[in-house]
């Protein structure tokens, strides 16, 4: 969601591999619970849901920035289908991938 700049339930569904839609749901039914992210209906045919990071799931931005360069190049096995170590540029075609949030 954060590092993707996704928002939708579809899009989330396609971007993670090997989810089905009752764990992303239940997943984002936490993490409405908790704090990070908001959920609005959209009043349209068919009916879409948006989400949303609040300031409290923008904050974890630094720390996702962390893990993601770490396990691309130290955990290449576990993410990358070849195997091999990657940047955060090579990736997502940047360097900076999160702005600091202020408090």
């Amino acid at each position: 969601m954060i590092l993707l700049k996704q928002s939708r339930f579809s899009q989330f569904l396609k971007s993670i591999e090997g989810i089905n839609t009752k764990t992303l749901s239940i997943r984002l039914d936490e993490m409405e619970r908790s704090g990070l992210i908001n959920r609005r209906v959209l009043s349209r045919r068919p009916i879409e849901v948006e989400y949303s990071l609040t300031h409290k799931g923008r904050s974890l931005e630094p720390l996702l920035h962390f893990l993601s360069t770490y396990s691309m190049k130290f955990e290449p096995k576990v993410i990358f289908p070849d195997k091999k170590p990657r940047s955060v540029k090579q990736v997502f075609g940047t360097e900076n991938l999160f702005k600091v949030i202020p408090n």
